[in-house]
């Protein structure tokens, strides 16, 4: 009985239960055992007494170690998620989640033939960020953070900013017209023109509409990407150098 209840206490009440329920059970048993008249070795109400503080200490150490170590687990888990999904320094979601929402697009695209659906894609690339990140990572970080803040100030609501990773930014918009997305890089080209940078800062922009016609050809957002990354190499949008370092 005395081994049942140790093993009930320590595995289901809390720290503080425990500690109290040893406290007065082990004075009842020394007051009975001892104090009273039991026909027992001395050895066997020794062992009586100290078998359920014992046995429930031991059992409540185990359990809040496992307990505590699954929550931490299971917390560290939690922050590679999002770590994983989502860029702490730009606060933008990720390529994940860039990949689930481009997939249900897709889904959406081939479901509905009729419809005529189709996702504008625009990758936005900072040239050469690697040399600033080597010398001064605080400004890199900075740069970038002010980068994610004109694009979310500039482009619409119903279009969704990703960063990518590698100083790539990518733009998904759902049935944006030609001609929206035309007048909504302008926004973005005079705001980083005011971009007080410091140094040179060359970004370049590449962009694919994806519909009906050729969504089997870029069937996932791999293949969307490598497509756009060939189109960096040949479309330039911002090239922009303080005048005071052309002095």
């Amino acid at each position: 009985m005395i081994f049942v209840l140790a093993i009930f206490v320590g595995l289901f009440s809390a720290r503080y239960l425990v500690s109290w329920l040893i406290i007065i059970l082990t004075t009842v048993a020394v007051a009975f055992l001892l104090l009273g008249y039991v026909v027992m070795a001395s050895t066997e109400k020794t062992f009586l007494i100290i078998a359920f503080p014992v046995e429930a200490s031991l059992l409540s150490v185990v359990r809040h170690h496992i307990l505590d170590w699954s929550i931490v687990s299971g917390r560290e888990s939690d922050a590679k998620r999002l770590i994983g999904h989502y860029d702490l320094n730009v606060k933008l979601q990720t390529y994940y989640n860039a990949s689930k929402f481009y997939e249900d697009g897709l889904r959406k695209i081939k479901r509905y033939p009729d419809m005529n659906i189709w996702v504008n894609a625009e990758l936005i690339s900072w040239e050469h960020h690697q040399q600033v990140e080597e010398n001064h990572p605080q400004y890199h970080a900075k740069l970038l953070r002010e980068i994610a803040k004109i694009l979310k100030e500039t482009r619409l609501k119903s279009e969704f900013i990703y960063y990518t990773g590698d100083g790539k930014f990518l733009i998904l918009s759902p049935r944006v017209t030609d001609e929206m997305h035309k007048e909504l890089d302008e926004q973005v080209y005079i705001a980083l023109q005011k971009l007080d940078t410091g140094i040179p800062l060359m970004l370049k922009v590449a962009t694919q509409s994806v519909d009906l016609q050729n969504c089997e050809k870029f069937s996932d957002l791999d293949k969307l990407l490598k497509h756009l990354e060939r189109g960096l190499e040949t479309d330039i949008i911002v090239e922009y150098l303080k005048d005071d370092q052309n002095d």
